[in-house]
């Protein structure tokens, strides 16, 4: 019976991470209240831990923002409103998952992110009978809310808000697929999900069909890690040339990619106005002001985390054309933006840290899950400021786990 509550907290977990935009969306917060419910019904509460290192590092993070609250930087209700968030999921999470191998948990991600992709899939197939009724239809086809299309095709977002959020859920499978195909020396023996080779191939297909510039940079990200892993063969000498060809197929084949990476070059290098550069560039580019000018202006400390959205209202550089736009305003559009404004220097390479020293270093049958969650975290470095989007700290939580797999469990399981 414990075993089976167990299995409905893992399901419960992917279950809230494949409608996690739907119900943020609806009723902000919910998803929180839920983490909290599939704890108490899922887990032995008189089992359940509390991680030393993240509470040393939480309380670190608290003191520092007690410091700004007292400067002016911060209020205490952002920053216990982060805290709380923060801590709600990493203890939910950390615990969920406790009873599960690498294999399991990953192999429910896989089903998670294939359905995902399946609905974005059948959205774009319904999509070219042009049926104002098909395209309507609430909840299922959710590409018409965005409206992005590229050529004849929808822009795939199936039940995320936007296109890039498809990118970063699917992104973990994408490098699971692909590691099958050039580093199944890595490959869990275990993870029997990635013997479906059409589930993987609807996955790629859908992350591609986003057409997302963050999702495409995480391909390449992907690639080079697997290049960096795989010991010396012919492949080792392949991938960088794929990785080349694919970026100039995908630059010269999809415009809205080629004109986001023209104009963010050509803005940040001061051959562009703010105003002749397309939406996505100049949030970039303002969001970057921003942490430049909060880093400056806190000396690297850090103004506490929570409070971009204090220093987006006091350095964010204005106007985009003719409107005033205050897009990303609480999450600076990148995690490296805001860890930088919000933490500082010893914040981000904290962060630095945490990535290098809990990579798994040996390459075993494990080595394939850090590679695929390392992606995810450099595309979130990258694009994305949402400290509890989408289930990003459950994966925070398994990169720990895999990283504490003995190498003689490895062999003998």
């Amino acid at each position: 019976m414990r075993l089976n509550r167990q299995k409905v907290g893992l399901y419960g977990v992917f279950l809230l991470m494949f409608f996690w935009d739907i119900i943020d969306y609806s009723i902000p917060n919910l998803t929180y209240a839920i983490l909290v419910l599939l704890v108490v019904l899922c887990t032995d509460i008189k089992k359940n831990k509390l991680n030393k290192s993240f509470m040393l590092v939480m309380t670190l993070i608290i003191l520092q923002g007690l410091i700004n609250i007292l400067i002016g930087n911060e209020s205490i209700g952002l920053l216990f409103k982060q805290v709380f968030a923060i801590t709600i999921c990493f203890i939910a999470y950390d615990n969920l998952l406790t009873p599960f191998s690498p294999g399991e948990i990953m192999s429910v991600y896989w089903k998670t992110a294939f359905y995902m992709a399946l609905i974005g899939v059948f959205e774009a197939a319904l999509s070219l009978f042009n049926d104002p009724a098909l395209a309507k239809f609430p909840i299922v086809f959710t590409y018409t809310t965005y409206g992005g299309v590229v050529g004849p095709f929808p822009r795939l977002a199936s039940l995320c808000h936007e296109p890039s959020f498809l990118g970063y859920f699917l992104a973990p499978a994408v490098c699971l697929y692909l590691g099958k195909k050039i580093t199944p020396e890595l490959i869990d023996d275990s993870l029997t999900v990635l013997n479906k080779e059409w589930e993987g191939i609807v996955i790629l297909i859908a992350y591609i069909m986003t057409f997302s510039s963050v999702a495409y940079f995480g391909l390449a990200i992907m690639l080079l890690i697997l290049w960096w892993e795989k010991g010396f063969s012919i492949k080792k000498v392949v991938i960088p040339i794929i990785v080349i060809v694919v970026y100039m197929l995908i630059y010269n084949g999809v415009e809205d990619f080629r004109v986001r990476i023209n104009d963010t070059w050509n803005i940040f290098n001061g051959i562009s106005q703010a105003s002749t550069v397309n939406l996505s560039s100049f949030t970039y580019y303002s969001n970057w002001n921003v942490a430049c000018s909060a880093f400056i202006h806190t000396k690297g400390f850090g103004s506490g985390i929570g409070s971009y959205q204090n220093m987006f209202d006091r350095f964010n550089i204005g106007n985009w054309g003719l409107s005033g736009l205050n897009l990303n305003r609480e999450d600076g559009n990148s995690a490296f933006f805001r860890i930088l404004t919000e933490l500082g220097v010893l914040g981000l390479l904290a962060v630095i840290y945490f990535l290098v020293r809990n990579f798994r270093c040996q390459r075993d049958k494990h080595t394939i899950y850090s590679c695929a969650i390392l992606t995810l975290f450099l595309m979130f470095l990258l694009r994305q400021g949402n400290y509890t989007h989408a289930g990003s700290i459950m994966f925070v939580c398994l990169y720990l786990k895999v990283k504490k797999v003995p190498q003689v469990q490895c062999s003998e399981e």
